[in-house]
């Protein structure tokens, strides 16, 4: 499931709103060597496979991207994802063991499960030193769909992975550990959001939480009484803080969802805190398409007490200027943080 060329691979982000792909060359250095991005409209899974394998196999075609070998995320909503703890044992038995704890969280026949896991490492429950785990899970049907998606557009899925790891590998990329400390990183989309908290390079806490984007846009509709394309047009033009009072409606109706996506980000904290027995989050980095709404970071460290900044997976990866308009990618930044993951 989790094994792939590392030599030559484009990430590929297939979201609710936008597919994104990245493709990044070197070893040491890293440098932008292919990028793409095309709206999705009214393109769901599983009932559109066919056209999205065509939107996939035109944008590859459009941008010029020759590599077939691609890593992908799982979609959230087919992924079931938990936190472990096991006994020490080796690792040919501590698969079993993941398998043998995710058959009690699936709600599918056990023997359509194909799951994977990422240690946290040791910790010590009561009197037993236990090993501390997040696990990830998800139906053969489903990923075999996935599969066949980019099968049918003429490319070589290599990796399906989850979306928290790409995230980890994208932040990994692009800053330097301070040790001990807590970051918090949130992917906000069009349909979900995941949260995600990263420690000493290893990625510590995980969930899913369905306020996202569309919400949002939902909310302006009904506030002023509009179509959806009014709505997320003026959600964009917008944002969260208004400088007329024109605008001061549009502003409350996103900043009222915001303050119920901000509350869960915040009582994931005290969860992480009290469970794990962790220290506070000390940062937290803003990603995906809803991330780009004017004021997002400033209400977020408002709100959360801590430092919250807009991502760019692009700032430690080098970009040609002849090949690449520099403030075009700038504004499409936070929305290629899971790609470009994907691709490192």
């Amino acid at each position: 499931m989790l094994i792939f060329d590392r030599k030559n691979l484009v990430g590929v982000d297939i979201g609710s709103y936008a597919v994104k792909a990245v493709k990044v060359k070197g070893t040491t250095v890293k440098t932008l060597d292919a990028i793409a991005y095309s709206r999705l409209d009214h393109i769901t899974l599983p009932q559109d496979n066919l056209r999205l394998s065509e939107a996939l196999r035109n944008l590859f075609n459009a941008h010029r991207i020759t590599t077939k070998k691609v890593a992908a995320v799982l979609p959230g909503n087919y992924l079931t994802l938990t936190h472990l703890y096991l006994p020490k044992m080796p690792k040919k038995d501590m698969k079993e063991a993941v398998r043998w704890e995710m058959r009690k969280q699936i709600t599918f026949p056990p023997e359509e499960l194909v799951c994977d896991f990422t240690s946290i490492g040791e910790v010590k429950r009561g009197e037993d030193i236990m090993i501390s785990l997040i696990a990830f899970g998800a139906m053969k049907r489903d990923v075999g769909q996935v599969i066949k998606i980019f099968e049918d557009a003429l490319l070589e899925p290599s990796t399906i992975d989850a979306t928290p790891i790409a995230m980890l590998a994208s932040f990994n990329h692009n800053n330097v550990w301070e040790d001990g400390i807590n970051y918090s990183m949130m992917d906000i989309g069009e349909s979900k959001s995941t949260l995600a908290i990263f420690k000493d390079k290893r990625l510590m806490f995980a969930r899913e939480i369905p306020i996202a984007g569309k919400e949002l846009t939902i909310s302006v509709m009904e506030r002023l009484a509009c179509a959806e394309a009014v709505a997320e047009k003026e959600k964009i033009r917008c944002g969260i803080v208004y400088s007329g009072e024109g605008d001061r409606a549009i502003a409350d109706a996103l900043s009222g969802v915001m303050e119920r996506l901000v509350a869960e980000a915040h009582r994931s904290f005290d969860y992480y805190q009290a469970q794990f027995r962790e220290g506070a989050i000390n940062k937290m980095f803003l990603c995906g398409g809803t991330s780009k709404l004017n004021g997002i970071d400033d209400f977020f460290t408002s709100s959360l007490g801590i430092p919250c900044f807009v991502d760019d997976p692009l700032r430690n990866i080098r970009i040609e200027p002849k090949r690449f308009t520099l403030t075009r990618l700038r504004e499409f930044g936070p929305d290629l943080t899971v790609a470009v993951g994907l691709a490192l």
